[in-house]
């Protein structure tokens, strides 16, 4: 979709981090913008934020686990907006504890964001962007969508889950003349580890990897500018960040071997919590 001058656009997880720079990205461009997450002070604030720029935006309150929520939302975008060109089911939550402390609970929450959300985006809204004779999904999957993470279990399931279906919906919906893009980020300064620390099993090993994240990982304005690229150019998947780049290669070249230093490291981890 080369031209998105005009085009409405609906972003979940638009509150903040990534779906609010990917809502400033795309709004730069011309787009009408849909703005959803379950934070109304968060969707306020990124509305604020495209005030000035010429384009229709609009605030829609709910959780993307909500499968009626999300039944329901087309058309209210729709009656809004007059149509839908693009869906970005963006929103994502992770829990970082092993497998073991991980309840079924923590697999509901993590999974109804980041998989049924997806599902729920692409299923309710297909047939708005099949009206319209030409669309995008963007699906934010993960680098972990590669490679199984420890401490990362429902959220790995999640990525790779998401990673898989785009490429499913790739093929069928080319078809439509829609395009499907998948985002497999590395570490992006976001909010996801902090609002994980509530549901996390071991809060300064969270912490620890949040202050990682915040020194050496990519801005989610530099993701949103590599999505708008990916879109323009109908990109199958776009990786951001060089950590992403690296485990997806080495994922390829070494499949096995890559999850030795992994093994290893949490070994060291559950020997010392022993200790401690």
């Amino acid at each position: 979709m080369k031209n998105l001058k005009d085009k409405v656009a609906v972003i979940t997880g638009a509150g903040s981090g990534i779906g609010r720079a990917l809502a400033q990205a795309f709004a730069a461009e011309g787009c009408h913008i849909a703005l959803v997450d379950i934070n109304e002070a968060g969707l306020r604030e990124t509305q604020q934020q495209l005030a000035g720029q010429g384009v229709r935006t609009s605030i829609h309150v709910g959780s993307v686990a909500d499968r009626e929520r999300m039944a329901a939302l087309p058309a209210e975008v729709e009656q809004t907006h007059g149509a839908i060109h693009l869906v970005f089911n963006n929103a994502g939550v992770t829990v970082n504890k092993s497998f073991e402390d991980h309840t079924m609970g923590d697999f509901d929450f993590v999974l109804g964001i980041n998989l049924y959300g997806v599902l729920y985006g692409c299923h309710y809204f297909l047939p708005y962007l099949k009206k319209q004779g030409e669309g995008h999904i963007i699906n934010t999957s993960s680098m972990a969508g590669f490679l199984g993470f420890p401490n990362q279990s429902a959220y790995s399931l999640t990525k790779a889950a998401v990673k898989a279906f785009s490429e499913t919906l790739r093929v069928e919906l080319a078809y439509y003349n829609i395009g499907v893009t998948s985002i497999h980020p590395g570490a992006i300064r976001t909010n996801i580890l902090n609002a994980a620390l509530a549901k996390s099993g071991d809060d300064e090993d969270t912490r620890k990897m949040a202050a990682l994240v915040d020194r050496f990982g990519r801005s989610p304005e530099h993701l949103a500018r590599k999505v708008l690229k990916a879109v323009k150019a109908n990109r199958m998947r776009v990786l951001v960040g060089p950590d992403a780049y690296l485990f997806e290669f080495f994922k390829r070249l070494f499949p096995v071997w890559i999850h030795v230093p992994f093994r290893i490291a949490f070994a060291k981890a559950m020997q010392q919590k022993q200790l401690d």
